[in-house]
């Protein structure tokens, strides 16, 4: 039985990090604890997560190796694995050092960087990323880089046999593509629309929230997952916010009366990260157009080190539950919700994202 595929479609930039005893205000110089980089944008976070939790450490390990033996023997000799699901990434990169970074430590992840475009005309997109240490918070400022040229043309979703990425091993439709919106919004809008057309599902991850987003995108989504900050500017745009509900953000009642608007839009399943409060849950029984939502209190953290990643292992937690384990809604927030707070507890981005044995609660699949 071939694997499942989970495809993503988004951002790849390079994470530039400073790490700061707190934020300078405007005008005022810091002396900065540390400074490093690494790769990130949410659309890589995003596979990553999907990758490392559909997979334990040490048999990426071993599957790398086999890889290294595969290139050095005939065919037939090799025996490599194949993981219960694929992890198929789309977007673009520069023809530069960053981007040739960002496609190794993909690869390296298990992520199939077959249809991730390199250009020669746009730089790699970057991510200006200050880390408050006493917090853990972080302030973000993107520049898209190539990342603004990624377009859907009508063969996005065909396999990568009938296309000009042959050497892929997605042979079929993706079982679940997830989109967020570090890309043109006009890329997200048709994606989302061509996989409606193919009967595709989606988890659509509005971020950063846009208050323009069209209420057709919300029509037949099956996923929705965002926080309660992006929850409000969303619902804000739909006419929806008022001063009670501002005033009761985050309360389990405002969360269902939020949930409940995007399932009348035609959302099925709706989560709100609640950050410190945990998160809300509702999904929508389509046969009697009902919605049945719940609260899941945070997980215990031990120290919160960095959240820069926590909402992106969020959404591959949640896919790879559904996807690889036929896991429920509510099933599939609580495990992703302990996958999000090992998270915090680690520096960066994608190297804070755990492995499926590392975050317990749900078998981890094969590979």
């Amino acid at each position: 039985m071939p694997p499942k595929t989970i495809q993503i479609i988004g951002s790849l930039n390079i994470d530039l990090i400073t790490r700061t005893p707190r934020h300078p205000n405007p005008g005022e110089t810091l002396t900065a604890t540390s400074f490093t980089y690494g790769p990130g944008g949410k659309g890589a976070n995003q596979a990553v997560a999907c990758a490392r939790l559909s997979r334990s450490k040490n048999n990426q390990q071993q599957q790398q190796q086999q890889q290294q033996q595969q290139q050095a023997a005939p065919p037939s000799t090799s025996s490599l694995s194949t993981p219960n699901i694929h992890i198929d990434m789309i977007g673009a990169v520069g023809n530069d050092f960053f981007g040739h970074h960002l496609l190794d430590e993909l690869k390296a992840n298990g992520v199939d960087t077959t249809r991730v475009q390199q250009t020669d005309g746009e730089k790699t997109g970057t991510a200006v990323v200050i880390v408050e240490e006493d917090s853990g918070e972080n302030r973000i400022l993107i520049t898209p880089g190539a990342n603004a040229s990624v377009v859907s043309p009508p063969s996005l979703f065909l396999p990568s046999s009938s296309s000009s990425s042959s050497s892929s091993s997605m042979t079929s439709l993706p079982d679940l593509i997830i989109l967020q919106l570090e890309i043109p919004l006009a890329t997200v809008v048709n994606i989302i629309a061509t996989a409606r057309e193919s009967c595709i599902d989606v988890l659509l991850n509005p971020a950063p929230a846009v208050g323009d987003l069209p209420r057709d995108v919300y029509k037949g989504l099956k996923h929705l997952i965002m926080n309660e900050t992006e929850a409000g500017l969303l619902m804000g745009a739909l006419g929806s916010e008022t001063a009670e509900a501002e005033e009761e953000k985050g309360s389990p009642k405002n969360a269902q009366d939020i949930c409940e608007r995007f399932h009348a839009l035609g959302v099925t399943n709706v989560i709100i990260t609640l950050g410190a409060k945990g998160v809300y849950y509702s999904f929508r029984n389509e046969a009697e157009g009902w919605g049945e939502g719940g609260h899941v209190p945070a997980a215990e953290v031990e120290t919160v080190v960095d959240t820069t990643a926590a909402g992106d292992a969020f959404v591959g937690a949640y896919a790879v539950a559904v996807v690889g384990h036929g896991a429920g809604v509510a099933e599939a927030v609580r495990w992703a919700n302990r996958v999000g707070a090992r998270t915090v507890e680690k520096e960066g981005a994608m190297g804070a994202i755990p492995w499926g044995d590392e975050v317990g609660g749900l078998p981890v699949g094969g590979g």
